[in-house]
């Protein structure tokens, strides 16, 4: 294979045909050789010492390398080792950000990759989701306990307190877009995506503590928690704002539904509020207009992530439960 056929597979197999900036990213990441390896996976590493007549050992050192760097995904099984590539766009993404020895010159391609070509591939990545890959989780001061039924997967303080293992990585699309000045260190991931994490070297093992603290942290500062849709706990909770996400900013520029919302929504106590705007101020959605008796709620906008709640100085403002649970993908 040429140098440009082995890159440009690898973009078709992300849905990405006639992209111009993913195999200039995985150019800047590997070499010939191992963007042959990589679109000949899944495979075992003697598989591929066998299909490319070289020895185990120096396809084992590249699939390693292409690990650290978040191009493969190893399972272990029986005592025997298989080799995956990404699966899609998005995993190729939050992967090989956070890859430790990324240079500018890589951030600078993922940015340019990010405002040019994603908003065209994203409309269709969702044809191929039942349902949005991630959901927001709600900030757990702002849910009116008395009135709803909150179970785990709906609170981050449960999330983290059941979790095995945790650890902290960067956020994968403020390290790239830098559109504003949110914390980066504030992805957290669990169980396995902990494991995953810590084994690469791209996150950092942290307490129940310190994880609950960063999530204060992330949410008094405008932040929104973020999971994956499904019931029980994740591999990750992100903090994410509305200007450098990659989920976010499509959704609220094009309504693009690559996040589903929390089960809950905003309840205004009309007696308390004084319409003061601070929380339309703190709604990445454009959810939330002012009038002359309050504050009103643009439902199809609203992502329930309680950010409204949380600065309300009044307290006029509560999260209120309006989905079923099974609204949670099992």
């Amino acid at each position: 294979m040429t140098d440009r056929s082995s890159y440009s597979v690898f973009a078709e197999r992300m849905l990405h045909n006639d992209s111009k900036w993913i195999p200039e990213i995985l150019k800047s990441m590997i070499t010939e050789e191992q963007a042959n390896l990589l679109i000949s996976l899944p495979g075992t590493a003697a598989e591929m010492s066998v299909k490319f007549r070289k020895d185990i050992e120096e396809i084992e050192n590249d699939l390693h390398d292409m690990f650290r760097k978040g191009l493969t995904f190893k399972k272990t099984r029986d005592g025997v080792t298989k080799w995956n590539p990404p699966l899609h766009i998005a995993q190729f993404h939050d992967a090989t950000i956070v890859w430790p020895e990324a240079t500018e010159k890589f951030y600078e391609l993922w940015r340019t990759y990010m405002e040019e070509e994603w908003p065209q591939v994203a409309p269709v990545f969702t044809q191929f989701l039942p349902r949005p890959f991630t959901r927001v989780i709600p900030v757990n001061q702002s849910l009116e306990m008395e009135k709803s039924q909150i179970l785990a997967p709906d609170s981050v303080r449960e999330m983290i307190e059941k979790a095995d293992r945790l650890a902290i990585t960067k956020c994968t699309c403020r390290t790239t877009m830098k559109k504003c000045n949110a914390p980066i260190d504030v992805c957290l991931q669990v169980n396995r995506g902990a494991d995953y994490s810590i084994e690469r070297g791209t996150g950092r093992e942290v307490s129940r503590e310190e994880a609950l603290e960063i999530m204060k942290r992330s949410q008094e500062g405008g932040l929104v928690h973020v999971t994956i849709n499904k019931a029980g706990i994740g591999h990750f909770i992100c903090n994410c704002c509305g200007c450098c996400c990659q989920s976010f900013t499509l959704l609220i520029s094009d309504g693009v539904e690559l996040c589903d919302p929390s089960r809950f929504r905003p309840h205004v106590k009309e007696d308390l509020c004084t319409a003061c705007g601070e929380c339309q101020d703190r709604c990445w959605f454009n959810a939330i207009e002012l009038s002359d008796n309050g504050i009103i709620i643009i439902e199809e906008k609203c992502m329930g992530c309680g950010q409204c709640a949380i600065g309300c100085a009044e307290e006029a403002v509560v999260m209120t439960e309006v989905r079923e649970p099974g609204f949670i993908p099992s």
